[in-house]
């Protein structure tokens, strides 16, 4: 996740009911259930009402086509770009073509949000095949991030409780082999050289 300020980061956690990503941020979590009315009302109108948070929704893929006809009918990147809230979508393609496809169904539903297309070269795509790769291309999108792949050793080190990008950055990391603090650190230069011009250096992962 790419945060300015990762003491303002809030998270909705949509993977209900015991939640996935508010396991690892439980004091700045909280899970909704998009299916509910009273949870969709309480996730808009917090970012709306409280801005001065950074906020992340951490949306299933059985709730993509549901969660984006809401924010869609709502208009809700025209309020929040109203009230000043800039609004960004992170969507992970993998190797099925449908994905392709929801990336597609995604971006025709926004207005002013920024959209970002992330391929993972751990899971890998579908753009080798010519027809995804022009599927790819046709997808109207203001630019796509890359990951590079971890090796099993630096995926277990920062999947481990408590771990984060920014305390890494900041030193604060102990017991880090040199080998995984070399890989990680052309991980995080390989993504910041990603920015888009003029964005801030002091962008975090968390």
């Amino acid at each position: 996740m790419l945060l300015r300020d990762s003491e303002r980061l809030r998270i909705f956690d949509t993977d209900t009911p015991g939640g996935g990503l508010s396991q690892w941020f439980s004091g700045i979590s909280q899970i909704v259930d998009i299916t509910r009315t009273g949870d969709q009302v309480k996730l808009f109108d917090t970012i709306i009402n409280e801005p001065y948070y950074n906020y992340v929704i951490d949306l299933q893929s059985s709730l993509l086509d549901k969660f984006f006809n809401i924010f869609h009918d709502i208009r809700f990147d025209e309020g929040a770009n109203e009230a000043g809230i800039g609004v960004a979508v992170f969507f992970l393609i993998d190797r099925s073509l449908a994905t392709l496809s929801a990336a597609r169904r995604v971006q025709e539903r926004l207005r002013t949000s920024e959209f970002v297309i992330v391929r993972n070269d751990a899971v890998g795509d579908m753009l080798h095949i010519p027809a995804a790769a022009a599927d790819y291309l046709n997808i109207r999108k203001d630019r796509d991030l890359v990951l590079p792949a971890l090796s099993l050793a630096a995926r277990e080190f920062i999947e481990a409780p408590g771990f984060t990008f920014a305390d890494f950055i900041a030193g604060e990391t102990e017991g880090a082999p040199p080998e995984i603090r070399y890989e990680l650190w052309n991980f995080l230069e390989t993504i910041y050289n990603q920015r888009q011009p003029g964005q801030s250096g002091t962008t975090l992962l968390i």
